[in-house]
């Protein structure tokens, strides 16, 4: 996140928009500079994993992409906000959040810079849908290790 202009990141888990069936994302989020409270670190739910997936990201067309997306209601009731903790985390810290792990992350408000990489893997062996919003084309495909 860029000092000032590194807005906010709604509380959201990664399976809404990287579903597979069954659920297999696994985020890894490592943190480049310090992530504090000041420049935005990220919160989560402790034990908010066994919660129930609250949306789901889609194509509206799998076979017409332009279509746009949309986005499932399949509980409409909110994440716990108030049971967030932050996880601030000093450069070169690694996170890892299970796929269905509400997180949350404030806006930038500080002159410091909180720089990150993310990865997210999913089993290969799970069914990645054709209607994630998140597609490769044929020329470049989903693989694995071996």
């Amino acid at each position: 996140k860029q000092p000032g202009i590194g807005g906010e990141v709604i509380c959201h888990c990664d399976h809404s928009f990287l579903w597979t069936e069954p659920q297999s994302v696994v985020g890894l989020w490592f943190a480049i500079e310090d992530a504090t409270l000041a420049n935005g670190c990220m919160w989560a739910v402790p034990g908010g994993h066994r919660i129930p997936v609250k949306t789901r990201f889609r194509l509206i067309d799998p076979g017409e992409r332009s279509r746009g997306t949309v986005t499932d209601v399949l509980d409409d009731t909110p994440y716990p906000v108030d049971d967030l903790v932050p996880l601030e985390a000093a450069a070169g810290t690694l996170i890892a959040l299970h796929g269905t792990l509400p997180h949350w992350s404030a806006a930038n408000t500080s002159d410091r810079s909180r720089h990150a990489y993310t990865m997210h893997l999913i089993d290969g062996t799970a069914d990645y849908l054709a209607d994630n919003w998140l597609q490769r084309g044929p020329d470049f495909p989903l693989r694995g290790f071996n």
